[in-house]
C-alpha cells in the first residue's frame, strides 16, 4: 500500500503520494504556491497544507495555528483565540502521514536537503564579517539619547533622483577573473572551455540576459546576480568599472579620484557590518524568497559609506592623516606608500542603474568626460551650498552611532553561530544585561539610527549623468568569480505610457506589456538564460569544471558525494526556464 497524508481533521481528505512529491518539487523550483497549485492541477489550499507540512512554507497565521494546535489547543479553540473561522485555521493545519510500512517518499528527501541547504546558506552568510571583529564599549553607545529629538528639519532635501520611466535590458556573462583583465575566454585553453561549456550544458557561455527597472541601484542587482548565478551570498562582493573607463574617469591621480568619491566610487572601507548592513538571512527562510526580497523594489541603500557624506567624512579623515598626499600623487603610489583595505575602482552600490549605464558611451570620450565631470561639480556645488544650514558635525555622530549599532549587532549575531552553547552568557557579559534586553536595545538602536540618518543615506546624496555601457560584478575574491554586465538596449517610457527603444522606434506589444509589468512590479525578469548555475565555495572557474568532471565521471561513489555536496548549496545540476529565475 502507498504512503498516503491524511487530513488531521477529516480523515476523508487523502492526498496521494505522486501529488505531494509533485507540489514540493515544484515549489522548490517556482518558490510560488500559486503557481506550484496550477502546475500540479491542485487548490492553493493543498499546496498550502503540504508545503506547511514540509516546513517549506509559513506565515505568520500559520505559525500561530501551529503553535496552539501542538500544545493541544482544537481547531475549535484556535479559531476563537486568533478570531478566525474554523475553515480558515484548517487552511493552515499540517497533514498527518500514514506511513503504513512504508519508507519515506521523495519528498522527504527534497525537503531534508532543502532545509539542509537553508542552514548552509545561513552558515555562509556570516562568512562576510571577520570573527575576531570585537564589539564596541558598551559605554560608547548613546543609548540614552535613543528618544532624542531630531535637531534638524526632514522637509530639507537634497538633489532629487529623477525617475526617466525606463527599462534596461543587460546581457550577464562570466568571465575571468577581473584582475587579469576579464578574459572572454574565462582564461582557459580552447578545449577546456568547450568541456566546461557541454558539462555546463551552455552553447556559447554561462549568462543570464535580464529586464531591469532603470531606478534598481547596484545594492539590489548584487542580490538579482546571487540567484541568477546560483550563489548563496556566502562571500565579498564589489562592482567596479573597466579599468579603461576607471583609467579615464580619474586619470590615475587622487585628485580626480577625490572628486568622484561618493558620486562614484566607495572610498576604500573595512567597516564590513556597514556594507553588509542588509544581510539579514535566518535559517528557516527560503534563499530564494530571501533574495527576491532584497532585488524588489523598493530599492534601498541604507549604508554609510555608500552615501556622498559618509565618503566626504571618510576622505577627509585621510587627507588629514596623510597631508603629503596632493592631488597629483597616483593612486599607485599611495597603495605602495599605505595600506588600502579595498581597491579604489568600487563603484557606491547607491548608484540606480540608470545613474551609471548609457547607449553608445564613448564617442567623443575626452569630451565627454570633460562635460560629465563639469556636470557633477555643479551638482556637488549646489549640495554643499545646501549643507551651510546644517549642523555637519551632528550629522557626523548620527551617522557614527548607526555605525556602532550594526557593529555590534553583527558580534551578537556571530556569537549564536560561533558559540551555540556559551553564546547568551557572552553576550550578556560583554553588554551587561539580559540577552533578550540586548538583540532588543540593538534591533530598536538600529531602527531609529537608521531612520535619523535617512537624509544623510538616501537624500543628501549626487545623482550623476550616466557615463559607461560596462560594468563588472566581482563575487568571492579567493574564487576569484566575475561577471560582466553589457547594456543591450533602454526601453524609455513616452507619454501615454507607451514603450520605444533607444533609437525612437515602438516596439511589440507583448514586450510593451513585460516592460510595463516589470516597472509596476518593480522587479527584474530573466529573459535567457546559458548554462547551469555556479556553485559557493568550489574553487573558481577550474574548481567548477573539475567538480563537474566528478560529476559526471565513471566513480559512481565520488560522483555522488560530490553531487550531494553540490546540492547542499542549492545545485541541482537542472536547468531552469528564465522566467523562473528570479
Amino acid at each position: 500500500m502507498n504512503t498516503q497524508y491524511k487530513n488531521p481533521i477529516s480523515n476523508n481528505n487523502i492526498i496521494s503520494n505522486e501529488l505531494y512529491d509533485n507540489v514540493v518539487a515544484d515549489y522548490l523550483e517556482t518558490q510560488s504556491v500559486r503557481q506550484t497549485a496550477k502546475n500540479c492541477n491542485t487548490s492553493m489550499v493543498t499546496a498550502q497544507r503540504i508545503l506547511i507540512t514540509e516546513g517549506l512554507w509559513s506565515s505568520k497565521s500559520s505559525r500561530q495555528v501551529k503553535e496552539l494546535y501542538e500544545i493541544g489547543k482544537s481547531i475549535d479553540q484556535i479559531a476563537e483565540e486568533l478570531c478566525l473561522t474554523r475553515d480558515t485555521v484548517y487552511t493552515y493545519m499540517p497533514y498527518s502521514r500514514g506511513m503504513y510500512g512504508m519508507e519515506h517518499t521523495d519528498s522527504a528527501q527534497y525537503s531534508k536537503e532543502y532545509r539542509n541547504r537553508m542552514t548552509v546558506a545561513a552558515e555562509g552568510m556570516h562568512t562576510h564579517h571577520p570573527a575576531n571583529s570585537e564589539p564596541i564599549a558598551a559605554d560608547n553607545l548613546c543609548s540614552d539619547s535613543v528618544e532624542m529629538a531630531v535637531p534638524f528639519d526632514h522637509a530639507q532635501k537634497g538633489l532629487v533622483v529623477e525617475n526617466f520611466g525606463s527599462v534596461y535590458a543587460l546581457h550577464l556573462s562570466l568571465v575571468g577573473g577581473f584582475i587579469y583583465g576579464a578574459d572572454e575566454n574565462l582564461d582557459m585553453e580552447s578545449e577546456e572551455r568547450a568541456e566546461l561549456l557541454r558539462l555546463a550544458k551552455a552553447k556559447k557561455g554561462i549568462t543570464r540576459d535580464i529586464l531591469v527597472p532603470g531606478e534598481m541601484n547596484l545594492h539590489a542587482l548584487h542580490y538579482a546576480i546571487q540567484k541568477l548565478f546560483g550563489w548563496q551570498n556566502s562571500h565579498l562582493h564589489n562592482f567596479s568599472l573597466s579599468q579603461e573607463d576607471f583609467d579615464s574617469l580619474t586619470k590615475k591621480n587622487f585628485g580626480e579620484y577625490k572628486d568622484l568619491c561618493g558620486v562614484l566610487f566607495r572610498f576604500p572601507d573595512d567597516d564590513l557590518s556597514d556594507v553588509y548592513w542588509d544581510d539579514d538571512y535566518k535559517a528557516g527562510v527560503s534563499v530564494k524568497t530571501w533574495l527576491r526580497r532584497k532585488y524588489s523594489a523598493p530599492f534601498r541603500q541604507l549604508s554609510v559609506g555608500d552615501s556622498w557624506l559618509g565618503n566626504q567624512w571618510e576622505m577627509e579623515e585621510f587627507c588629514d592623516r596623510f597631508p603629503e598626499f596632493q592631488r597629483d600623487i597616483t593612486l599607485q603610489d599611495i597603495t605602495e606608500k599605505v595600506v588600502v583595505e579595498q581597491d579604489f575602482n568600487y563603484l557606491t552600490e547607491r548608484l540606480r542603474i540608470d545613474e551609471v549605464l548609457r547607449k553608445d558611451a564613448g564617442c567623443g570620450r575626452d569630451e565627454e568626460i570633460s562635460q560629465w565631470k563639469r556636470d557633477v561639480s555643479d551638482k556637488v556645488a549646489i549640495l554643499k551650498e545646501q549643507l551651510v544650514d546644517w549642523d555637519e558635525e551632528v550629522l557626523k555622530d548620527y551617522a557614527s552611532q548607526l555605525r556602532i549599532w550594526r557593529h555590534n549587532m553583527d558580534y551578537i549575531e556571530r556569537m549564536s553561530w560561533l558559540n551555540p552553547d556559551t553564546y547568551k552568557e557572552e553576550i550578556e557579559d560583554t553588554f551587561k544585561k539580559p540577552y533578550e534586553d540586548a538583540v532588543a536595545e540593538h534591533k530598536y538602536a538600529i531602527k531609529y539610527w537608521t531612520e535619523i540618518c535617512n537624509d544623510i543615506l538616501c537624500e543628501m546624496n549626487i545623482s550623476p549623468r550616466p557615463c559607461v555601457d560596462t560594468l563588472y560584478y566581482r563575487y568571492d575574491y579567493g574564487d576569484d568569480w566575475c561577471i560582466k554586465i553589457s547594456l543591450q538596449e533602454v526601453y524609455h517610457r513616452i507619454k501615454g505610457g507607451k514603450y520605444v527603444d533607444h533609437d525612437g522606434f515602438e516596439l511589440a506589444e507583448d514586450l510593451e506589456s513585460m516592460l510595463a509589468e516589470i516597472q509596476k512590479k518593480g522587479k527584474p525578469v530573466c529573459v535567457a538564460a546559458d548554462g547551469l548555475n555556479l556553485m559557493d565555495d568550489c574553487g573558481g572557474i577550474y574548481g567548477y569544471l573539475r567538480k563537474l568532471q566528478t560529476i559526471t565521471g565513471q566513480d559512481k561513489a565520488e560522483a555522488a558525494e560530490m553531487r550531494g555536496w553540490a546540492r547542499s548549496l542549492g545545485w541541482t545540476g537542472r536547468k531552469s526556464k528564465p522566467e523562473n529565475i528570479l
